[in-house]
């Protein structure tokens, strides 16, 4: 293999790094056209800009004086973005935020990672042939051109996907029936059914602005990945959550005190309860985070009310009644009469609003609260109640 300073000799080259250079710009392009649609994570943003003009730079230069150095360059930043580009889609960056989970194959990204593969092959090949005589000077017209087609289609496929939750792409139509892109229509009424592993559907409610959906949709993702953190509720147990003994009704929330009056708000890192479906056997899955404001803080406050609009219902649980289990822990053992009096046990305070968020299937959406005996209340009446679709006792 000659040396790669020979390689900048005028009198060699590769016809083929034009088209390596055309394909890296055109991946550049459509790197820059994605950089706005993930502007809620900004570490992601800022990662898709310096991809973006890496691969952009590097295809100018090529064109205007290809040298033995620069092959290896677009060799790494072509092919670090193609296997970037294929670790999201098959399990996701867990160091990057916004690219945790994985993402299904779009139109927009896979055309992007077809230039980017393009012109990675080409600068490989390239620098382990070496040297390379020049028979004619290469036509680039048609590529130029094919190339352009290319990247106008994915950034114009791309600015109909909207980044946000679960593990698959979310953009286009949904499962749910309808575009989930921001059309100023609306398409049902709130809630509708919620699947983490389908497209996200939460767009286009009546009353809910585009921040307050961006705020949602970041809080189902964020809890979905970090809540898994206590799938076992053994670990739960070991950080402090106790049990307040209610697996009779088919859940069990497990409840951290100290976290009651904290300074985190809806904050997946640290979930003042922990929901587990107790199946057969005792056997506990966990499907849901109950976020809790402080104490005190009303129904009605817009620290609550405003942060996802009519998408969340805050509600409180002032009609159980408890008494101190093993350890001191509060235990749930029944709920209130008529007179709204325990015949066993001391009455909740209900001081506390709170508001599930689930990482697992619920035909009643991502918010939806636990119905039927002991469902608690909210502000609104049954009727109006978003957090609710039927008595599932």
């Amino acid at each position: 293999m000659e040396s790669m300073e020979d390689m900048q000799s005028p009198t060699m080259g590769y016809s083929g790094l034009m088209y390596a250079a055309m394909a890296s710009i055109g991946a550049g392009l459509i790197h820059g056209g994605a950089i706005g649609l993930h502007a809620e994570h900004p570490q992601l943003a800022r990662l898709f800009i310096l991809v973006a003009v890496a691969q952009v730079a590097w295809g100018v230069m090529v064109m205007l004086r290809p040298r033995g150095w620069l092959l290896v360059v677009g060799m790494v930043v072509n092919a670090s973005a193609v296997a970037g580009w294929l670790a999201t889609r098959l399990s996701g960056i867990s160091w990057i935020d916004g690219l945790e989970v994985r993402e299904s194959a779009q139109i927009a990204d896979s055309l992007c990672a077809a230039l980017g593969l393009i012109a990675a092959v080409i600068a490989i090949r390239a620098v382990l042939l070496g040297k390379i005589e020049i028979s004619s000077t290469p036509r680039v017209a048609i590529p130029a051109a094919l190339v352009a087609v290319v990247a106008i289609v994915a950034m114009w496929n791309g600015a109909t996907h909207l980044h946000a939750t679960g593990d698959t792409a979310h953009g286009g139509d949904t499962a749910h029936g309808g575009d989930t892109a921001h059309t100023g229509v609306v398409l049902e009424n709130w809630p509708r059914a919620f699947d983490p592993s389908l497209p996200l559907d939460i767009s286009n409610v009546e009353g809910v602005s585009a921040e307050q959906e961006l705020r949602a949709a970041n809080l189902i993702k964020e809890t979905s990945i970090k809540l898994l953190h206590w799938a076992d509720p053994k670990t739960a147990y070991a950080e402090g959550w106790r049990s307040i003994q209610d697996a009779v009704t088919g859940f069990e929330h497990y409840q951290n005190y100290s976290l009651y009056n904290d300074d985190k708000f809806l904050d997946p890192t640290a979930p003042e309860s922990l929901v587990y479906k107790v199946g057969l056997g005792g056997q506990r899955t966990l499907v849901s985070a109950m976020f809790m404001a402080g104490t005190k803080v009303p129904m009605d406050s817009p620290q609550l009310t405003d942060y996802a609009g009519p998408l969340m219902q805050w509600h409180i649980h002032d009609n159980l009644c408890f008494i101190n289990g093993s350890g001191g822990a509060p235990r749930v053992v029944g709920i209130t009469n008529s007179q709204g009096v325990c015949a066993f046990g001391v009455r909740s305070p209900g001081d506390n609003a709170m508001v599930h968020v689930w990482i697992v299937a619920h035909e009643c959406g991502p918010f939806a609260a636990l119905e039927g005996v002991g469902a608690g209340s909210a502000i609104v009446s049954e009727a109006d109640r978003r957090d609710k679709c039927g008595d599932h006792t």
